[in-house]
């Protein structure tokens, strides 16, 4: 027996194209609300409306979901496999189960789309949550094959050593879109914090030779953490990340030759 959708009138504004609906807000079980709504629905419902969101001429400006069940990331994304544009262009993942499948799935919509995200956000359901490091390393790595489309906004809840290596291939490809990385309630310990800046620094200036230096990561622009005191413990990459915000990406590159060699 299906579970019942409570709201059918909040389905049918969805598949409309309603212009009013713009940011959404789902959560499965006992919590739904949209900015003017607020209902109640269960997984199948879930489903239902990520597949109407999914028939959409154009993506919502921003959506927030939240799901328990294991399958649920990997169902999302099939639903946009089809029309992956209509994908909403700020996606926050809240409390969903990220496994590997989910990731990859998650990150093959990503790259299927014509420009990339403008904003995502991973939320783990906690710190220890393994399944959810290999997840968020399997859309990294996905994101590592097609840098043009990461997203230009991305915001980790917890930072691993895991992603590190990801993150780097990722962010070092000239054709890297990501502008944003934010590092929320991680990398506590002093000698991970400091390893995680260095190599950072590294990418946005990599001064091994002239050739790698001229290739480095000249897009991001900034770095969020969640104690904002690190954003100015490393100056080298304060400095690089302020000269990453110039447009011309060309004369960045020189300058960084210039300064190095």
């Amino acid at each position: 027996m299906s579970e019942p959708f409570q709201d059918e009138d909040l389905l049918r504004l969805i598949e409309a194209n309603d212009p009013n609906i713009n940011a959404l807000t789902i959560r499965s079980a006992n919590n739904v609300g949209i900015r003017i709504f607020d209902i109640e629905i269960g997984p199948r419902g879930l489903l239902r409306i990520a597949r109407a969101l999914a028939r959409r001429d154009s993506p919502l400006d921003s959506l927030e979901l939240s799901s328990s069940s294991d399958t649920f990331l990997v169902e999302f994304a099939t639903a946009f496999w089809e029309n992956p544009d209509s994908l909403p262009n700020e996606l926050i993942p809240g409390e969903i189960h990220i496994c590997e499948a989910g990731g990859r799935a998650l990150g093959t919509v990503l790259v299927r789309r014509g420009t990339p995200l403008e904003y995502l956000f991973l939320h783990a359901q906690n710190e220890g949550d393994h399944s959810w490091v290999l997840g968020v390393v399997a859309l990294l790595q996905v994101l590592g094959d097609n840098p043009s489309k990461s997203p230009k906004k991305l915001f980790l809840d917890v930072f691993h050593n895991d992603f590190m290596e990801p993150m780097e291939r990722l962010l070092q490809n000239q054709m890297c879109s990501q502008e944003v990385l934010g590092v929320y309630c991680s990398i506590k310990d002093t000698e991970d914090r400091s390893n995680f800046q260095r190599r950072m620094t590294s990418v946005c200036c990599n001064e091994t030779s002239i050739s790698t230096t001229y290739n480095s990561n000249h897009t991001l622009i900034r770095l969020t953490y969640a104690y904002p005191q690190l954003t100015y413990a490393c100056p080298q990459l304060k400095h690089y990340l302020t000269m990453n915000g110039n447009p011309d990406k060309k004369k960045v590159a020189c300058i960084k030759v210039y300064d190095t060699h």
